[in-house]
């Protein structure tokens, strides 16, 4: 498991190792003394699953606000899907830019998302399943989000979404 650093400050590609044999293979899906080696301090409180039945199928942006903000860290267990992050931190050199990274199922790569990001990602696959390590708990009333096509991200999706959740749909626009 190796670290590699992006853009975005707190925000990291993590390359997994796979040893494999005649069985299959083994990954480490975390690893805290890696993370700490990194200068990463990165406390788990909470796993999620997100199962998407069709490609296309568009989820976000979502963040929470300080001081219940919280990162991410993300892997592609089925399928593949496009993952894009706008920095939302004002103070930043890349407030509103954004980066896309693509994660799936060869389990190559993982994503670590800093509390600084709102995240959203499209499917690329039919029965894509999605496996989150979350350093806070998700407080329904903390949660906001971005529209995925607010004019001034200027983010180019490769495929049109073909299903969104009414409450991303009435995310506002900057």
């Amino acid at each position: 498991m190796k670290l590699i650093k992006t853009k975005f400050e707190g925000t990291f590609v993590v390359k997994n190792k796979k040893i494999k044999d005649e069985r299959g293979f083994f990954m480490r899906g975390f690893c805290e003394s890696v993370f700490l080696k990194t200068g990463v301090k990165f406390k788990i409180k909470q796993t999620n699953f997100s199962y998407n039945k069709k490609k296309h199928t568009l989820r976000g942006f979502h963040f929470q606000k300080k001081p219940f903000s919280e990162s991410k860290l993300i892997t592609c267990i089925k399928g593949k899907l496009l993952i894009v992050l706008i920095d939302i931190n004002k103070k930043s050199k890349n407030y509103l830019k954004h980066i896309k990274i693509i994660l799936s199922s060869d389990l190559n790569k993982s994503l670590l998302i800093s509390k600084n990001c709102a995240t959203a990602y499209l499917t690329l696959r039919d029965d894509t399943l999605v496996f989150y390590y979350m350093s806070d708990f998700f407080k329904k009333e903390k949660g906001f989000g971005l529209r995925y096509d607010d004019p001034r991200l200027n983010i180019k999706w490769p495929h049109k979404p073909k299903i969104i959740s009414k409450k991303d749909l009435s995310f506002k626009s900057f």
